[in-house]
C-alpha cells in the first residue's frame, strides 16, 4: 500500500506544479534573465537606461524566486498530504513509506514516471497563443539562457579561448593547420551546400553546432556539449530550405571571432568593410590558433574550412593574413538569388517578431543578413541609402554593390565558382574546383555531386527596376567570366 500511496503522492506533486503554473513562472524567471542579458549587450542603450532596466529585472527575479519557492512548497505539501493520509488510515507506517521512497528502485521508477507524466500532460495541453513552430527555434528555455549568457560578453569568449590555448598549447604547437579554405559570398549563393559538401572531405574540419555557443573554445566546449546533446537528431534550419542540421553539421560561426576583436566595425545600421591596413597581430595570432583548434577537433583533418558570408567585406585582408589560403566565392544568377534574399528577409522578419530569441541568436553569431537583425555591409557610401528591404530593388542594388566590391578587391587566392554551372555539370567542374583549392584526390571530391541539384530557370522579377536588372546581368556575366567554368548567357552552354 505504501508504494501505491507514494505513486499517488507523485501524481499529486506533478499535478500541483501544473495547476500552479510552475513552468510559466520558471519561464518568466528565465525570460527576465534573458532580457537583462540582452539589455547588457545592447550597445544602443545608454548606461543609465541599462542600470535602470537591470535594476527592474532584479526586482522581478526576486519576486519570481519567492513565487517558485511557494509553488514548490505547495506541490510538496500536496504530495505529503496524500502519503500522510494513508498513515492516518492505518494502511502503513510512515517509517515504511520513507524507507520505500529513499530506495533506489523507487527513485529511478518515480523519476521516469514523473517525466512521462509531464510529457503526456504537455501533449494534452498546448500553450495558447504559441504560434512558433517547434522546429523553427529548437532550443529549450535553459539552452536559450545559455546562449544569451555566451553572447552577452565577447570578452568572456576571448578569455575562455585564451585559456583553452594554454591548456592545449603542446598539442596545438605540434599540429599547425595550413592552406585554409574560406567560402564566402552573399547569402543564398550556394555557400551552405558548398560547405556541407566540402566538410565531408577527410582533409577539412569546420566549426559545427556542437561548438555553440562557446565557439572560440571548440576543444573544451565541443567535447563537453556532446554529453547532453543527441548526435543523431536533426531539424530543418530556420531558413525553411529543406537543409537539416544536427550537432555535427558544419555551420558559419566564424563571424563571432571577428565581432569579438573588431566591435567598432559593427555599427547600429551597417558593417564597415576591412582593408589591408586593418591588420592586427593579436587578432591574427588568435585566429591562427583558433583555426588549428578547429582542425584538431576532427581526426585526420589537416585543413580549416569555413563559410562566412561577411568575408566578402575583407578579401584583401584575408589574403594578406593567409597567403596559402583559397577563398571560394560561389556566384549565382542574380534574379534567383535576389528573389531568395527577399523571401528569406520576409521570413526572418516574421520569425523575429514572434520569437525574440531568434533575433538575439542571429545577432549573437554575427548573422546580420535578414529580418530585424539586418545590417547591410557598407560596400560604398550609398549603401546606407538603399530602399526599404521589403522591396526587391533593395536586394538588387545590394547585390550589385557587393559583387562590384568583390571584383575590385579579389586577389589571386580567390576562386570564383558559377553555382548554376556547378549544379548543372558537377562531374565536369568539381575536379576543376579540387585543383583550384589544392586537392589532389579528385575522386573524393566527386562525392559532392550527390548533394547538388540542377538549377531552376531564372525567375522573373516583374516589380524590379529594369535598369538595375540590366546592371546585375552584366555584372553576373563578368563575374562568371572569371569562374572555373560558367554558363554562357548567350548560348546557355557551360564554358570551361
Amino acid at each position: 500500500m505504501s508504494v501505491i500511496a507514494l505513486a499517488m503522492g507523485l501524481v499529486a506533486f506533478v499535478v500541483a506544479l501544473r495547476i500552479l503554473n510552475a513552468r510559466r513562472v520558471a519561464g518568466g524567471i528565465i525570460g527576465t534573465t534573458q532580457q537583462a542579458m540582452s539589455v547588457m549587450m545592447n550597445n544602443d542603450i545608454t548606461d543609465d537606461d541599462k542600470e535602470r532596466q537591470v535594476r527592474h529585472a532584479s526586482i522581478q527575479l526576486l519576486g519570481g524566486f519567492f513565487r517558485i519557492s511557494a509553488i514548490g512548497a505547495a506541490s510538496l505539501g500536496a504530495s505529503v498530504f496524500v502519503v500522510w493520509g494513508g498513515t492516518a488510515l492505518g494502511l502503513y507506517t510512515i517509517d515504511h513509506a520513507v524507507a520505500v521512497a529513499l530506495g533506489w528502485p523507487f527513485i529511478l521508477a518515480s523519476t521516469a514516471a514523473a517525466i512521462a507524466l509531464w510529457v503526456m500532460l504537455d501533449k494534452l495541453r498546448k500553450a495558447p497563443g504559441d504560434t512558433t513552430k517547434p522546429d523553427e527555434v529548437p532550443y529549450s528555455p535553459l539552452e536559450k539562457a545559455l546562449h544569451d549568457f555566451a553572447f552577452a560578453s565577447p570578452e568572456r569568449q576571448i578569455r575562455l579561448g585564451a585559456l583553452e590555448n594554454r591548456l592545449y598549447r603542446r598539442r596545438l604547437a605540434s599540429e599547425p593547420a595550413c592552406q585554409p579554405v574560406f567560402i564566402t559570398s552573399l547569402p543564398r549563393a550556394g555557400t551552405t551546400i558548398m560547405l556541407e559538401g566540402m566538410a565531408s572531405f577527410p582533409q577539412f574540419a569546420s566549426a559545427t553546432y556542437k561548438h555553440m555557443p562557446f565557439t572560440l573554445s571548440p576543444l573544451l566546449w565541443g567535447g563537453f556539449s556532446t554529453l547532453f546533446r543527441k548526435t543523431g537528431d536533426k531539424n530543418e534550419r530556420a531558413h525553411g530550405d529543406g537543409i537539416e542540421v544536427g550537432i555535427e553539421s558544419p555551420e558559419a560561426f566564424e563571424e563571432m571571432l571577428w565581432m569579438a576583436f573588431w566591435p567598432d566595425h559593427y555599427t547600429k545600421n551597417h558593417i564597415k568593410p576591412w582593408t589591408v591596413e586593418d591588420r592586427n597581430p593579436e587578432f591574427e595570432a588568435f585566429f591562427r590558433t583558433h583555426i588549428t583548434k578547429i582542425v584538431a577537433t576532427k581526426a585526420g583533418a589537416s585543413r580549416y574550412l569555413s563559410k562566412n558570408n561577411a568575408n566578402i567585406a575583407r578579401l584583401p585582408l584575408l589574403e594578406h593574413m593567409f597567403p596559402d589560403a583559397s577563398i571560394v566565392v560561389p556566384i549565382r544568377n542574380p534574379r534567383a538569388q535576389v528573389r531568395s534574399l527577399l523571401a528569406q528577409h520576409l521570413r526572418f522578419a516574421d520569425l523575429h517578431a514572434r520569437e525574440p530569441f531568434a533575433r538575439r541568436y542571429m545577432e549573437g553569431i554575427g548573422h546580420f543578413e535578414f529580418g530585424s537583425a539586418l545590417r547591410q555591409i557598407a560596400f560604398n557610401a550609398q549603401t546606407s541609402t538603399l530602399p526599404v528591404p521589403e522591396h526587391v530593388d533593395f536586394w538588387l542594388r545590394y547585390w550589385i554593390d557587393a559583387y562590384q566590391h568583390v571584383l575590385s578587391t579579389a586577389g589571386p587566392g580567390t576562386v570564383f565558382v558559377d553555382h548554376d554551372a556547378l549544379c548543372a555539370a558537377p562531374d565536369l567542374l568539381l575536379p576543376k574546383l579540387a585543383s583550384a583549392i589544392g586537392l589532389d584526390d579528385h575522386h573524393s571530391v566527386s562525392t559532392m555531386a550527390d548533394i547538388l541539384r540542377a538549377p531552376h530557370p531564372a525567375p522573373e522579377l516583374p516589380t524590379a527596376s529594369h535598369s538595375l536588372l540590366q546592371r546585375a546581368d552584366i555584372l553576373h556575366e563578368e563575374l562568371c567570366g572569371q569562374a572555373i567554368g560558367y554558363v554562357s548567357s548567350s548560348t546557355g552552354k557551360i564554358i570551361q
